[in-house]
């Protein structure tokens, strides 16, 4: 293996196991003399297995008795953790029992674990006999694999760009807009993609999305996926369209709303991933036909629903194709050599043996190029040897099971640590937006990753998902909010997902529940994780029939009852709940093992124990609902590392105990006592703080203010790195802050400063910052430029310069890809070498200024790595939003004729009326 890790899905539990075994045989427990020897024993066999186990985790094609053999003892070494996880648990990791009531608890726990130690013995041994009857040692045959690059890099920081699309792309908004028969062009028009998976169907719709639908009033991006729910579809749609959430929660009452709201309206509207026509008869109904020009687009592999959602006019059904041979090889060389249209000569000709096995496949073509990007020694020989791998050619033969062939290669030449983290992935249901620091904290509860080195286990999870991303196994993707910065969340191709649910089966490494049958199937198998992706009534239902009792990570969407019985939940790790509604957490205080909480809650009715310092090994909560208080025995939790609870919760007393807090969470001062306000300096292992400073009358609390500010100053000078805080006024405490001992890389503070302080040319770390100046001068700019690790800077002013922002070449921003500037009407002027790095460039503009005086950016071409643009156009009045079409044609023809590279431009509208 790569890297010893705890747990995995080759070996089980296997390596934690055998660290508890050697446990039990120190010092700490010497007075287990009558099991002693059995622990002995129980660990030299163990030791023995688990070596096989990861001999035979780099076979492939294993015949039937060595997997039988294989499973089994995985899955006897889970039974015989949580068997001494109990036990030590029981005796509170002593057996120097104080009182004659602990004695007596202490003995009969040894009596028990002296027989069950007794039991797995038994097991043990028969499993040693299997071993040598079968004669495992000696029928290993390794398949050659391919070496993989295991370090984080960052090549294909462009492979997002897409190779192929334009004219696809442009296809489709000719068939938006057709016009057939001498009809109107201002009826109502539905277009259909349809094609394989893996083509780019997605794709294709979003760039439609992104480029022809900055013209509409109105519009939305909704994915459907194979067992939709409906309220949680029209739900989104709701708050794209109208702009707020909505407490309605019927399906007819949400498309009452949004017809009703659409019915003068022009808008556009994506239905992506249609799996079944019925699915599509309920969407429409939300889309009224008016007479406005309004345009739905949808995709879908199957062609009688793509006919059935353009109301079968066939000619507006858009079939897709696979890549042509020039875009192949332009995207797969691109991500293999960096090169779009050259390949080194010795691999030209696998090159091309390999681009036919692709069949022009997007998704295959980049599966493949990016486990050839991989590897550390790149070799012809390599490369014929995943050729050989790929049995199906999908140019001639495009069928699921030749797309997934070259998947599961993918996912063979993964390392085994990078197996396990993205099988767990299975846990999400389709479309689900993960967020990424969760899902490490995750994999970290459950013992996939493991802190080496000197190295914390959090940063080596993220360079795992890291290095997913980078292998295409997970989709990285970029939102563009009309109201916030860019926001990166990631998802997984449901073909991936289908892999991974199906590898999770066939390991018994995690089982996705979404109907009863899955349930009855799968009665014989000890479920060690759980993803219950099921409605209200199917999980009514199901939840008797489930035993809880080995189950390790649970995740529940959409739990409206108390249909699990928590105190089942003996050995769970990692608790997940979404959207939950009045859910009593209570029993949670018995869960001795967990590490990660993580519930999100609709209703108010959710409620935690009052007391919960029996969670010793709890690493992460997050209440994301109407939570009003914390136990008050939460500050003596030793493992407690992240804190992240709602901004109107008091904390009690004591917070300075709780010195293994690196995150802390939308912390409001507001609400906290003089004496916590304090504490909060003694956390100095603090890496993250996120405050949100919302009562008007704090500024008026003098004492309350002072030691505030005294632990931000010791936190300053300790280790924190990033710092967040959100105000609804500015504090004269900023400015005497002292800035110049402090390691910050990331500082984002939303509120209004007088001018730019000070201490902002002292943060020589900083790689992101936000900051608002009332009044922002020359000099300002240039104390910026001279931040030597800027990356990535936010910025507003509500007053600035007679000539505007002029960014000089002579103080330049050497490092950094993000500029946004967050107030409109101001002009930006961009010197030659200024911004050599920017990528992205992102600004607001005022829908009646850019009429009356133009688009006032200035230099705009010297810009030479610009790629995107986001542009937040503001508009007050009836008249400005008549001139919206005109302006945004205004704006990108702006950009077409002032930047040869011709950047993206995505262009976002705000309608203050509509503001909550």
């Amino acid at each position: 293996m790569a890297e010893k890790i705890l747990v995995s899905a080759s070996v089980g539990v296997m390596n934690s196991l055998l660290g508890k075994l050697a446990t039990l045989m120190g010092e700490k427990y010497a007075k287990l003399k009558d099991v002693r020897k059995q622990v002995a024993f129980l660990h030299e066999e163990l030791s023995s297995m688990a070596a096989l186990l990861e001999d035979l985790a780099d076979m492939e094609d294993l015949d039937n008795q060595t997997k039988q053999w294989r499973n089994n003892v995985r899955e006897m070494s889970y039974d015989i953790e949580d068997c001494i996880d109990e036990f030590m648990h029981r005796v509170g990791g002593s057996c120097d029992g104080k009182g004659l009531l602990r004695r007596l608890k202490t003995l009969r726990a040894r009596h028990q674990l002296a027989n069950q130690i007794q039991e797995l013995k038994i097991r043990v041994q028969e499993a040693s006999m299997r071993r040598m009857r079968y004669k495992l040692d000696y029928c290993k045959t390794r398949s050659g694999g391919v070496a993989v690059d295991p370090r984080i890099s960052a090549l294909y920081v462009e492979s997002s760009r897409l190779v192929g699309i334009d004219g696809p792309k442009e296809e489709v908004i000719n068939l938006l807009e057709k016009q057939v028969d001498d009809a109107s062009v201002q009826e109502l028009r539905v277009v259909s993609i349809v094609g394989f998976g893996g083509l780019g169907k997605t794709t294709l719709a979003n760039e439609v999305y992104k480029n022809f639908g900055e013209s509409f009033a109105c519009k939305a991006f909704v994915s459907v996926s194979q067992r939709p729910d409906m309220v949680v579809l029209l739900k989104s749609l709701v708050t794209q369209i109208l702009g707020r959430g909505t407490d309605i929660c019927e399906v007819n009452g949400l498309i009452d709303n949004l017809r009703k709201y659409l019915q003068d309206k022009r808008y556009l509207v994506v239905v992506d991933d249609l799996w079944d026509a019925s699915a599509w008869e309920i969407i429409k109904c939300a889309f009224p036909e008016g007479h406005y020009g309004s345009k739905v687009l949808t995709t879908t592999r199957i062609e009688r629903v793509a006919v059935t959602c353009c109301n079968f006019q066939w000619e507006f059904v858009y079939r897709m194709k696979p890549l042509d041979d020039h875009s192949s090889r332009q995207l797969f060389y691109g991500r293999v050599f960096g090169l779009e249209n050259t390949c080194p000569h010795p691999f030209e000709e696998p090159s091309e043996k390999i681009l036919q096995k692709c069949g022009g496949l997007p998704l295959a073509i980049i599966s493949i190029a990016s486990l050839l990007a991989s590897q550390s020694n790149r070799s012809v020989s390599q490369w014929n040897c995943v050729l050989n791998s790929l049995r199906s050619d999908l140019r001639s033969n495009p069928t699921l099971e030749g797309m997934r062939e070259i998947l599961n290669l993918s996912y063979t030449h993964l390392p085994h640590h990078l197996k396990t983290c993205l099988l767990y992935i299975g846990m999400y249901p389709e479309d689900h937006h993960i967020k990424k620091d969760h899902l490490v904290m995750q994999w970290v509860a459950e013992g996939f990753v493991c802190g080496i080195d000197g190295r914390d286990a959090l940063e080596i999870a993220g360079s795992h998902f890291n290095e997913l991303v980078n292998r295409s196994m997970i989709i990285q993707l970029v939102e563009h909010h009309a109201y916030y910065s860019e926001r990166i969340y990631h998802k997984v191709h449901d073909m991936v997902l289908d892999l991974i649910v199906s590898k999770s089966a066939e390991e018994n490494f995690l089982c996705v529940v979404e109907n009863i049958e899955t349930v009855t199937r799968r009665q014989h198998c000890k479920t060690r994780r759980l993803s219950l992706q099921l409605g209200e009534a199917e999980l009514d239902k199901i939840a008797p029939r489930m035993s809880l009792t080995h189950v390790r990570s649970l995740c529940i969407f959409g739990w409206r009852h108390h249909s699990i019985e928590l105190l089942e939940l003996k050995f769970i790790r990692v608790l997940f709940v979404c959207k939950a509604d009045d859910l009593d957490l209570t029993p949670i205080g018995k869960l001795f093992q967990l590490r990660y909480l993580n519930v999100e809650s609709l209703g108010w009715g959710m409620q935690l124990p009052k007391q919960i310092c029996g969670l010793r090994h709890l690493e992460t909560l997050v209440i994301d609902g109407p939570l009003t208080q914390l136990p008050h025995d939460i500050v003596h939790l030793p493992a407690l590392s992240y804190l992240d609870v709602p901004d109107w919760t008091a904390y009690p007393d004591g917070i300075s105990k709780m010195k293994s807090l690196h995150t802390l969470n939308c912390f409001n001062p507001s609400i906290q006592s003089v004496d916590n306000l304090r504490a909060l300096g003694e956390l100095l292992n603090l890496r993250e703080l996120y405050m949100r400073i919302i009562h008007d009358s704090f500024p008026t609390m003098e004492t309350h203010m002072d030691a505030l500010f005294y632990s931000i100053q010791k936190l300053l000078n300790g280790n924190l790195r990033h710092f967040s805080v959100f105000a609804l006024d500015y504090y004269d405490g900023w400015n005497s802050l002292c800035f110049s001992d402090c390691r910050l890389e990331q500082l984002h503070l939303r509120f209004q400063f007088p001018r730019l302080p000070m201490w902002v040319g002292q943060l020589s770390t900083l790689s992101s910052l936000e900051i608002r100046v009332d009044k922002l001068s020359k000099d300002d700019i240039s104390v910026l430029a001279g931040l030597p690790a800027l990356a990535h800077l936010v910025l507003g002013a509500r007053y600035v310069p007679d000539e505007g922002i002029v960014f000089s070449s002579s103080a330049a921003f050497r490092s950094l890809d993000y500029f946004e500037y967050c107030r409109a009407g101001h002009s930006l002027h961009f010197q030659a070498e200024s911004l050599p790095k920017v990528e992205t460039l992102r600004f607001r503009l005022a829908a009646g200024k850019v009429k009356t005086c133009g688009i006032r950016l200035a230099g705009v071409e010297h810009l030479t790595n610009l790629k995107r643009v986001v542009i937040r156009l503001w508009y007050y009045t009836s008249e400005d939003s008549s001139d919206v079409p005109m302006i945004e044609a205004a704006i990108r023809a702006f950009f077409d004729g002032h930047h040869p590279g011709r950047p993206v431009i995505h262009i976002t509208r705000c309608y203050p009326s509509e503001l909550i």
